[in-house]
């Protein structure tokens, strides 16, 4: 029978996605295997035929262990968690589900970006704590930033990016942009600026990150990276936690480089609860929702059972991130389960 297994999810329940199976005729199992070594997570997938996957790690040994499988799905746009040349050598397709929130996380990153301007978190601590003869200690929560004379910089233009520089736009005075991939007349036409990594490092109040962890994105925001930021500037990283040197980011922070930062994304992820970060009052750290909303969970969960159902009868997604296995001889789609 054809099976589809989920190795983790943040959802309730999928006990939709069960019904919608089981109307199909398709066997399905939910799990939850976050952080399981490969050895446990190959013996307990190896019969799926489609592996639906959010934060789990696929790697080769697991890979190897599903000889039946034909599609991968990550639950969401990154899949780095993925091991895309092991799937590729077996035939299996993997795909993702870009775009369903891109909008979700550029508002988060207007939010951090607001919060951090007018210390939100410190006062809400002022606020909870009047002084006995009345009123509050208002210094505490002073100084604050207008976010509107600032320049905002975003770093990467792709789905996400495109949102935070409409949404930057309506509040900030300028908005700058890098993005080597994208012509800069689509930069200038959506009434931004295109520029280098080093200006628009030196010139932004506020940096935000859309980009992917890939090799050359990684600890991209080192030492050195980071001493090139403008005095004071805000650092926000709605994208992958890898991309900024966390160490390097905590010395920033305490040479008093930075003026604060605003991060839904960690290395490691989660933080220990005695992490430094957690101790400087002008460092948000959220738990890597900003991909989040009902609307976009229920479109996205659609979508996945979607291709699942299509994937039983033989026909491969369109969000494939390695297309060359769609040229291999070993493509396992079009064969039947055995």
């Amino acid at each position: 029978m054809f099976t589809c297994i989920v190795t983790d999810y943040v959802e309730p329940d999928l006990e939709w996605e069960a019904a919608q199976y089981r109307a199909a005729g398709i066997a399905f199992e939910a799990l939850q295997l976050r952080g399981a070594a490969p050895a446990d997570l190959a013996q307990r997938v190896a019969t799926a035929d489609v592996l639906i996957v959010d934060q789990a790690t696929i790697t080769a040994e697991v890979i190897d262990a599903m000889t039946r499988c034909r599609l991968i799905i990550r639950h969401g746009d990154g899949y780095d968690n993925l091991d895309l040349a092991a799937a590729t050598a077996q035939g299996i397709v993997c795909a993702n589900k870009p775009g369903f929130w891109s909008r979700e996380v550029a508002e988060l990153a207007l939010g951090l970006s607001l919060a951090l301007c007018l210390r939100l978190p410190e006062q809400q601590r002022v606020a909870a704590a009047p002084l006995p003869e009345g009123g509050w200690d208002l210094a505490r929560a002073m100084p604050q930033r207008s976010i509107a004379g600032m320049t905002v910089g975003v770093l990467g233009y792709g789905k996400i990016g495109r949102h935070a520089v409409r949404l930057f736009r309506a509040v900030c005075e300028r908005v700058l942009v890098h993005d080597p991939a994208v012509p800069h007349a689509d930069i200038l036409s959506a009434g931004a600026v295109p520029a280098t990594l080093d200006h628009l490092l030196s010139q932004s109040d506020i940096v935000t990150m859309h980009v992917p962890a890939t090799s050359e994105t990684i600890r991209l925001f080192d030492h050195d990276r980071i001493s090139r930021m403008k005095p004071g500037a805000l650092l926000v990283n709605t994208s992958r936690g890898p991309i900024v040197d966390t160490d390097a980011l905590v010395a920033a922070l305490e040479r008093g480089h930075l003026a604060g930062a605003g991060l839904d994304v960690t290395s490691p992820e989660p933080l220990p609860p005695t992490h430094p970060l957690f101790s400087f009052s002008n460092v948000i750290v959220t738990p890597h929702l900003g991909w989040y909303s009902e609307d976009a969970m229920g479109n996205m969960r659609r979508s996945i059972v979607a291709d699942v159902i299509s994937a039983a009868g033989g026909t491969p997604p369109a969000t494939i991130v390695n297309p060359d296995v769609l040229d291999t001889p070993g493509l396992r789609f079009g064969k039947a389960s055995s």
